[in-house]
């Protein structure tokens, strides 16, 4: 019996953290983030010197920028610069708390493995400890004050910021590793769909971790991205680097061994096998 070819995305969310981000998306107008800002329980906090209501479509307008919603707010990812974006998250009451948590770290993932993100940057106005406690709870760094970096009910007030680079990400974010073993149990599927020898499994939690970044990418046409940051980590961990053969439609990664194949549909695949080399890695 020959196997079916195999679908990235599975009828079981791999993790919590798959769950959430199934329910969060990009959104290219403003109609419901105006409505969670001007909320009265938001507003103070985001209308700076501005007497309201705030109408943000100009800024989701602009294609450079990135809204991410989910069911109580969400996160606004201003364009800095190439791969640098600022995030403000505005959340409605009901949402505060563990789903706060859950969206972030969903969107701080869909950041780094979706779009062109190498580092997210996030102002914290001195006072606003609910903001604090979810940067500090998600992994945000400190990396300066800012004197002058807020207005609040038209007084200017400090503003600490925060970072979160894609490799510190990597090295704690949830779903990595998950999606590592997924992809080795895909890999040793499809030798067997190919009536190859069975590959030795990598019994590595780092590996997980890193090839898991990486297919997640390579899932999100962001395929020279995850090659470069896979083969940055590879290079001092011991494993053998991959290579981009095709961008997109289809993905085209050789590995030491194999050709892994990633559709336009999700479809994953291994191409061609090597049959002298029986590793992944």
């Amino acid at each position: 019996m020959v196997l079916p070819k195999l679908k990235l995305v599975q009828a079981e969310p791999l993790s919590e953290l798959h769950q959430m981000l199934a329910k969060i998306g990009r959104e290219r107008h403003a109609n419901r983030i105006n409505k969670v800002v001007n909320d009265q329980a938001v507003f103070d906090w985001v209308r700076g010197n501005h007497p309201g209501p705030l109408d943000l479509t100009p800024v989701i307008a602009n294609p450079a920028n990135i809204l991410l919603m989910g069911q109580y707010g969400g996160i606004l990812f201003m364009h800095l610069q190439p791969g640098l974006y600022e995030a403000h998250t505005q959340v409605l009451p009901e949402g505060r708390g563990k789903w706060t948590v859950g969206m972030t770290r969903a969107a701080l993932h869909w950041m780094f493995t979706r779009s062109d993100c190498f580092e997210v940057l996030s102002r914290c106005p001195q006072g606003n400890i609910a903001a604090r406690a979810l940067i500090k709870r998600v992994g945000g760094e400190l990396e300066f004050t800012n004197q002058r970096g807020w207005v609040k009910n038209d007084v200017v007030i400090p503003a600490d910021i925060y970072s979160w680079t894609i490799q510190a990400w990597t090295r704690t974010a949830p779903g990595l590793e998950e999606r590592g073993e997924w992809l080795q149990h895909a890999v040793a599927r499809e030798y067997k769909r190919l009536n190859k020898a069975a590959i030795q499994y990598v019994d590595d939690k780092v590996f997980n971790r890193y090839s898991g970044m990486a297919a997640e990418m390579f899932m999100n046409k962001q395929a020279a991205k995850a090659v470069l940051l896979y083969n940055r980590w590879a290079k001092v961990a011991g494993y053998d680097n991959i290579d981009l053969m095709c961008a997109e439609n289809p993905t085209a990664v050789r590995t030491q061994d194999a050709i892994l194949m990633v559709r336009e549909d999700g479809e994953f695949y291994v191409a061609s096998i090597n049959p002298s080399i029986s590793n992944l890695h």
